[in-house]
């Protein structure tokens, strides 16, 4: 909806009027005519404002200003103020709306307006308006926090939107960083605006490769039996990796490219197959072929193959054969040979005879402390017999 901004200024040009005509009508007279502020002299034998200024080539619109009225008499040195409206098409923080207004310059206007010398206006406030439409875009202060690189600045600005804002700081935004708001939405006050510094690096890790075991009967061994023929060596593999960091930290690695710098060597283990005479075990004593064939149920229980139940197999084979009444004079007690023996209670009350219980520590032990038996294998052979 249109409307005049007038400011009372109607009651105070028509004071000024008032006081400055005289008493008496003349037939040929001199009248002072202000128009938007400059003033000139008209001669003429008209007495009504309205005559005078269509003689003087003037027409008053709907939204100018005429003191006094255009139907009012004027006398020989009267005095007609004439102000003539100006159409602005406002657009104030993105609120759009057309207003009057008879100010003569921007300022002016701004001033009528209400609006503060320091809000930011896209016309020049010397500028006089025209009588035609004007396009005025106004940005009032507002308070803005940026945080990027680290630090938080809190900013007082007139800039329209996220982009203007960057710019007049010169903070740059990469192809890959990342801004909480796009560069072209409006600035609003108390916005927060967060540049997260997107990095992507391609990183080398080395990594181990386990060695494969390979398994080969064996007539001459004992069943359950393993020997070790050929020590199995771990390799070396060099992984090129994508790795993402946003400010510096890394939030994604993906691995690109896989090159075995050094090839493992296998294992090869003989096993057993043998079968021994079949002995009565001594009372309350679990035979060893039956430990083993416990050990291999509780061992794939956890996930472990063939090539840890082959290590452990070794592992307790050099340790107690196998046996839950192994005793070392240490104090180390049945099949994994626990130090002390009773640490084996925590399995079961029947430690000291059952192999399950023994069983079922050890391999929580070596899960614990080794991850897989295999690695308790490797850690007993490089200290010497122990681990």
């Amino acid at each position: 909806m249109l409307r005049s901004v007038k400011y009372g200024l109607y009651g105070a040009v028509l004071a000024g009027v008032i006081g400055g005509t005289v008493a008496w009508h003349g037939v040929d007279k001199t009248v002072v005519l202000v128009v938007d502020g400059q003033t000139s002299k008209v001669h003429t034998t008209a007495s009504r404002v309205s005559d005078i200024m269509g003689g003087a080539g003037y027409h008053a619109g709907p939204h100018d200003i005429v003191a006094p009225a255009l139907s009012a008499s004027v006398h020989d040195g009267g005095r007609i103020v004439y102000q003539r409206g100006r159409l602005l098409h406002l657009d104030v923080n993105g609120a759009r709306k057309d207003v009057w207004t008879t100010a003569p310059t921007v300022a002016d206007a701004m001033a009528q307006l209400g609006y503060s010398t320091t809000d930011f206006t896209s016309v020049s406030r010397d500028k006089r308006l025209p009588l035609g439409a004007t396009d005025l875009t106004v940005r009032t202060p507002r308070i803005v926090s940026l945080v990027h690189d680290g630090k938080t600045q809190q900013l007082t600005t007139t800039d329209a939107t996220v982009g203007q804002l960057l710019a007049d700081l010169g903070v740059t935004v990469g192809p890959l960083d990342r801004l909480s708001a796009p560069r072209r939405s409006a600035l609003a006050a108390g916005q927060r605006i967060v540049i997260s510094r997107v990095a992507k690096k391609m990183v080398d890790a080395t990594t181990s490769v386990p060695f494969p075991t390979t398994r080969q009967p064996s007539a001459t061994l004992p069943a359950g039996q393993t020997q070790i023929i050929t020590a199995g060596q771990t390799g070396l593999a060099r992984i090129t990796y994508a790795v993402v960091y946003i400010d510096g930290k890394v939030v994604g690695k993906t691995p690109i490219k896989t090159v075995v710098v050094q090839v493992p060597r296998p294992q090869v283990v003989r096993v057993g197959t043998k079968q021994a005479p079949v002995t009565a075990a001594p009372s309350g004593v679990v035979p060893a072929s039956s430990a083993q064939a416990i050990g291999r149920r509780l061992a794939a229980a956890r996930g472990w193959g063939n090539d840890q139940f082959s290590c452990l197999v070794q592992l307790w084979d050099h340790e107690s054969g196998w046996r839950v009444n192994a005793a070392n004079p240490s104090g180390a007690y049945g099949i994994p040979q626990a130090l002390p023996g009773s640490k084996m209670a925590a399995a079961g009350p029947n430690w000291q005879t059952d192999a399950a219980t023994q069983i079922t520590w050890g391999l929580g032990y070596i899960a614990g402390r080794y991850g897989t038996p295999c690695g308790a294998w490797s850690t007993w052979q490089a200290q010497g017999g122990w681990y």
